[in-house]
């Protein structure tokens, strides 16, 4: 992204917290997988986890993109 440089600080934050919240998400639907039974359930699981690792290197890639 080509403005990234140009973010304010609260949009820094916002950035931040959106990471540490899709985190958290993320964690707690890996979890999950190994204790659910159904096999649709597990599959919706795991293609959460999977949407969220990418969102999560996009969002550390912004934040990393204002730090320079």
């Amino acid at each position: 992204m080509a403005y990234t440089h140009d973010l304010a600080v609260h949009e820094k934050l916002e950035l931040h917290e959106l990471l540490t919240f899709k985190t958290a998400c993320a964690a707690k639907a890996s979890m999950m997988q190994n204790q659910v039974q159904d096999a649709q359930l597990k599959g919706l699981l795991n293609q959460d986890v999977s949407n969220a690792r990418i969102q999560i290197q996009e969002l550390q890639g912004l934040l990393q993109g204002t730090m320079q």
